[in-house]
């Protein structure tokens, strides 16, 4: 299975239905981010439109005002890739296929 995250090793577990995400079937993006708000928003506007039910909708919205929330009052920065994350993100140095 390709690695699909290639800045993050991710491990995720959803409490509710038990499934786990790594970096092979999901992606981290991280609440400081200045970019996030808008990926959210573009998020929640194609769920919308291929007929996403309404829970999450407002689960999304939800998440979009807690990411505000943190920019505003915790931290918020450009995000970048530098450094040796550039090798690994651009060519996959480093990265278990």
């Amino acid at each position: 299975m390709t690695t699909i995250d290639r800045k993050f090793r991710i491990l995720a577990f959803n409490p509710v239905n038990g499934k786990v995400y790594t970096e092979k079937n999901a992606i981290l993006l991280c609440a400081k981010d200045s970019a996030v708000p808008a990926a959210l928003r573009a998020y929640r506007e194609a769920a919308s439109m291929l007929g996403a039910n309404g829970a999450h909708l407002n689960s999304v919205d939800l998440l979009i005002h807690r990411v505000d929330e943190y920019q505003r009052t915790i931290e918020c920065r450009v995000p970048d890739t530098v450094g040796e994350e550039i090798p690994r993100c651009i060519d996959g140095v480093g990265v278990e296929e």
